[in-house]
């Protein structure tokens, strides 16, 4: 779609200067083309703006006199970008409807503004909300609640009892529902913990490719409202994750953790189960957190890269640091003395 750029900032809250001029998308500085609205947010880019063939531009105010172009001022360029983003490239929908070869249960109401894709699965007891899409080949089992305009894509799976917000996104390969991982050692077997809690999603939580959240084991699995999880994301039974919180790719919590609010986890970050992390607390990549963190802050754990000959070097020095420790303790007694 096209639109023009005095509309357009009149739509994301910016302030237009210069001339005005359609625009028909969005590019980064180096590939725009006419027609395109690029965005600056960071000084160290201001260079390019006498390169770059973006019709127009998005910064802020104190570096309009570097532009020839017109510009959008915003506080907070990325963000004016991302709503520019959106506002130009609406979302994708199906058109309504329960496509041929879907299977929807007797008992199950679909409203008008619903659609379900071919081969999807909708079990008894399911409760869907306006404007909800089912991809194909999803399975919704037994007494789901989906709210309004939550979009599930191909392929996901939501366990019996799960109950999910409103204006949620699900990518394809996302399991919700599982049994949790609980067993008790009987001698030279195992038995299996019955996982009997459930998952309780707010609004507007986003979950990523081939992520799983596990059925709580007896209180249920929490995903507050906001909530961001990446893809490869493993979220264990009876966790909780407070409002807001990001999680990126290949990160895992293991059971009955609680997360707070507003938190920011790295790739790969891993956490002890049973423990408890504050508000605004940002892990870096690869951390593993084996204890609580009540204050807010950013952690990190895990060795930075080394040469190969180095990182053998210095691992091995690792295994004596107790050693070293015990023998520092004694000649500092004996200077001491």
């Amino acid at each position: 779609m096209a639109i023009k750029l005095s509309e357009l900032a009149d739509s994301i809250s910016c302030r237009l200067y210069g001339e005005d001029c359609l625009i028909e998308n969005v590019s980064d500085l180096d590939a725009a083309e006419e027609g395109d609205l690029a965005f600056i947010y960071n000084p160290k880019y201001l260079d390019k703006l006498a390169t770059t063939n973006a019709s127009a531009i998005i910064l802020k105010e104190q570096w309009m006199e570097d532009s020839v172009k017109p510009v959008l001022v915003a506080d907070n360029p990325r963000l004016a970008f991302v709503r520019a983003t959106a506002l130009l490239n609406p979302e994708k929908r199906h058109d309504c409807g329960v496509s041929e070869g879907a299977v929807v249960a007797a008992d199950v109401t679909v409203p008008a503004s619903v659609y379900i894709g071919q081969n999807a699965v909708i079990q008894s007891g399911v409760i869907l909300g306006s404007n909800v899409q089912i991809g194909a080949g999803c399975v919704i089992s037994n007494d789901v609640e989906i709210g309004d305009n939550t979009v599930i894509h191909p392929n996901v799976s939501i366990g019996h009892n799960t109950l999910i917000g409103s204006n949620c996104i699900f990518f394809s390969g996302v399991v919700i529902g599982a049994d949790g991982f609980g067993y008790e050692r009987d001698g030279d077997a195992y038995v299996k913990v019955p996982q009997i809690g459930n998952v309780r999603i707010g609004d507007d939580v986003e979950i990523g490719a081939n992520s799983t959240i596990d059925r709580g084991a007896l209180r249920d699995t929490v995903i507050h409202d906001g909530v961001k999880i990446d893809n490869l994301v493993q979220v264990g039974h009876n966790v909780v994750i407070g409002k807001h919180t990001v999680m990126s790719a290949q990160s895992g919590i293991a059971g009955s953790t609680v997360v707070g609010e507003y938190c920011l986890f790295g790739g790969g970050v891993s956490i002890r189960d049973n423990i408890e992390i504050g508000d605004n607390v940002m892990l870096t990549g690869r951390t593993v957190v084996t204890a609580s963190l009540e204050a807010s802050g950013s952690y990190s754990s895990g060795v930075l890269v080394d040469t190969t000959k180095n990182w053998r070097k210095n691992a091995l020095r690792f295994r004596h640091l107790d050693e070293i420790a015990k023998r520092l303790k004694k000649l500092e007694r004996e200077s001491q003395s």
